[in-house]
């Protein structure tokens, strides 16, 4: 049951997502450490600074070539240890890409990037390669692309994005993201991007820098990781920015699902260097072998920078599928047709303490219902609250500052023993976690 208390909480949001995002010229009103700032795409995005990986090239001369035609190589390592007070717990349906799964070391992430950016003052030709290796890969790969998955990609799907069985355990190789940029120069800026890229949805990305916290939300967990198509970018004006185009559909790439297109949308409004909204919005069928079924998810996001030290921030989200699938049926034919919603929001704050430490808290509900005739499933609401603090040890070392530890401690819990361990079900589970982020 919608509950009138969730409605005006995800009312409040909604005004504020549009009443109050990234700068145009592709700033954004940051904090020392990290902030909490949901990564836009925009016509002209600022450049990614110089990494240590170019400084060392630079000490043997071979960065030169690189910066004449523009091209920037950088990346990052993240790992880190999951801790579950329920020894071999496992995650709550849907799961989080971090995977809160027993007692664990995990190599997240090695990522390396080849990216150039497209000047936006004339014409211009540019994009990125993105190459992940890690247990977080497991839940990127997309269908076609050094895997095959033919199911409904993210929406409660418990194999996570990537299909894997695993639940990211194992590392694998991914080619996260892989596309091309043309700078029109019309206007503010306007780009075309054609290829593999990361979804517009979601307040948290895959890039574990943008994000406050080790674990990602349970809304993280109900979106694509990816998408597949053509997407166009326009800068109307210093307060507005657009986008928008057709992708092959949730997770889809070399290969499609059901072979339909989806739209993808967003709107980006930035009234002054304090608020930022951010509107995303995606519309298709996205379920396998069905094009007759469209999802529809509506995903606004907006922050506030209250003062120099506290920032606030906050999404909400709803899906609607109508012809979500339930469970394989009995005789591995296919599956039990159903129709479900998915309806949540997360509540951001990060306080910067000093140069040294920030800290964040995370609060949310996600309330999934999947009325399958097969399982009769129903009704499952779930919670969390997650407190961190992200520590850069070496803030002024040119070096050091490229350093980034963040631990935390997080409590799920269901109104359904929604969480298993060994023989057993219960309501909650605590988990204790911390990573490091080596960025090169």
């Amino acid at each position: 049951m919608f509950y009138r208390k969730d409605a005006v909480s995800l009312a409040v949001l909604s005004l504020l997502a549009s009443a109050g995002f990234a700068m145009a010229d592709g700033t954004q009103v940051k904090t020392t450490g990290l902030s909490l700032n949901p990564a836009a795409i925009t016509a002209d995005e600022a450049p990614a600074p110089r990494a240590p990986l170019m400084w060392g090239l630079d000490k043997v001369g071979a960065a030169k070539p690189l910066d004449d035609i523009g091209l920037n190589i950088y990346g990052w390592l993240e790992t880190g240890y999951t801790y579950n007070h329920r020894d071999n717990g496992t995650p709550i349906a849907g799961g989080t890409f971090t995977q809160e799964v027993g007692n664990h070391y995990a190599v997240n992430q090695l990522v390396v990037r080849f990216e150039r950016q497209v000047d936006s003052k004339k014409w211009d030709v540019g994009g990125m390669v993105e190459l992940m290796y890690g247990t977080d890969a497991n839940f990127t790969r997309s269908n076609g692309l050094l895997y095959e998955n033919n199911n409904s990609a993210s929406y409660g799907d418990a194999n996570g994005a990537g299909g894997s069985d695993n639940r990211g355990e194992v590392p694998v190789f991914d080619i996260t993201q892989a596309y091309v940029d043309v700078n029109v120069p019309v206007g503010n800026g306007l780009k075309f991007r054609a290829g593999k890229f990361v979804t517009f949805l979601s307040y948290e990305t895959i890039d574990p820098r943008n994000n406050p916290f080790y674990s990602r939300s349970l809304l993280f967990s109900q979106v694509p990781a990816t998408q597949t198509g053509l997407l166009a970018f326009y800068t109307i004006n210093d307060q507005w920015q657009v986008a928008g185009g057709i992708t092959r559909g949730w997770d889809q790439a070399t290969e499609d699902n059901n072979g339909s297109v989806d739209t993808l949308g967003q709107v980006i409004w930035t009234p002054n260097k304090q608020w930022t909204a951010i509107l995303n919005g995606t519309v298709g069928p996205e379920d396998s072998h069905d094009s007759s079924h469209y999802r529809v998810a509506i995903d606004p996001v907006v922050t506030w920078q209250a003062t120099d030290k506290l920032k606030l921030g906050g999404e909400a989200l709803y899906i609607y599928d109508g012809g979500a699938q339930g469970n394989v049926l009995s005789n591995g034919t296919g599956f039990s047709h159903a129709y479900g919603d998915v309806w949540g929001a997360a509540l951001y704050a990060s306080y910067n303490i000093n140069e040294y430490f920030t800290a964040n808290v995370r609060a949310e509900k996600l309330h999934q219902y999947l009325n399958d005739s097969l399982t009769g499933l129903g009704n499952q609401n779930f919670y969390e609250i997650t407190l961190g603090v992200t520590i850069v040890p070496l803030p002024k070392d040119p070096l050091g500052q490229n350093i980034i530890i963040r631990p935390e401690v997080r409590y799920d819990f269901s109104e359904d023993k929604a969480f298993s361990a060994g023989n057993n079900s219960y309501k909650d589970q605590l988990t204790f976690a911390a990573d490091i982020i080596l960025k090169f």
